[in-house]
């Protein structure tokens, strides 16, 4: 697995997310919050949160299991 999530957005057009600057991952009003190391926060409207979530955890863990 890759250490970057891309996520298209269909106003924004396509943004890559480095994964080990994610600090928390969080659900609110039915989009996904992201937070990162720095305190920057980003929310993904996205159709299906809870499977966004679940790709984006599966994605983690594979990353620091191959570390």
């Amino acid at each position: 697995m890759k250490a970057i999530f891309m996520y298209d957005d269909e106003h924004l057009g396509k943004s890559y997310l480095v994964i080990p600057k994610i600090r928390e991952i969080s659900k609110a009003l039915g989009n996904v919050v992201l937070t990162f190391d720095n305190g920057d926060k980003k929310t993904l409207a996205v159709d299906d949160p809870d499977a966004v979530i679940e790709q984006m955890l599966s994605v983690i863990e594979a990353f620091y299991i191959r570390i």
